[in-house]
């Protein structure tokens, strides 16, 4: 997917939401503690706010969108479940106010799945998949934090990834390579959030 027009026309942004020092700490096992649980907290809440997105998404989109994006909320519930037993078994408390990061970019995909038509949607989620798969899949699986970087690097999962690119693809939008970019930006700042406090 690293193909794709959106990502090819997103410039230096591509770069600056997909690598981070929280990630080249991650991959070398040398993360914090600290910031590892502030960001299992984080992203665990902004799972939550895409579910939002992607439900309102889901009612938004035609027909032969409906499987991709129906079994992406199915997985997101899954990866629920899958954060609350990590957080239970690392004594991680989830219910934490969101950073403000956070509420940012859950406002915005929030936002926009009211007020954006589905083509834009769709590019909204392939962004913000596109780029963690991205993110994820330019490390190592090795290291303490093997488990997490082998479950966002996945081969399903960027089967998934691909179907929503193509779907974006099939419906272009005038807005849609603006409303991938700002994705991109609340990546980069959600990083930096993860590693910076």
């Amino acid at each position: 997917m690293v193909d794709a027009q959106l990502i090819r026309d997103a410039g230096p942004l591509w770069k600056e939401a997909t690598s981070s020092p929280f990630l080249e700490a991650a991959a070398a096992g040398t993360l914090p503690a600290q910031a590892f649980r502030r960001w299992l907290a984080q992203d665990y809440l902004f799972a939550r706010g895409l579910v939002v997105f992607q439900s309102l998404a889901a009612a938004k989109v035609p027909r032969d969108c409906h499987k991709t994006l129906l079994g992406g909320l199915v997985a997101l519930d899954n990866e629920l479940d899958w954060f609350e037993a990590h957080a239970r078994r690392l004594g991680i408390a989830l219910d934490v106010p969101p950073h403000r990061a956070c509420r940012r970019y859950t406002d915005f995909l929030i936002r926009s799945a009211h007020t954006e038509p589905f083509p834009v949607l769709l590019a909204v989620l392939f962004g913000v998949e596109v780029s963690y798969l991205a993110a994820w899949s330019a490390l190592r699986p090795t290291g303490p934090y093997a488990e997490f970087i082998a479950r966002w690097s996945s081969p399903a999962f960027a089967d998934y990834v691909t179907a929503l690119g193509g779907h974006a693809e099939r419906y272009p939008h005038p807005s849609q390579q603006e409303y991938f970019n700002l994705v991109l930006q609340h990546e980069r700042d959600f990083w930096g959030m993860a590693w910076e406090g």
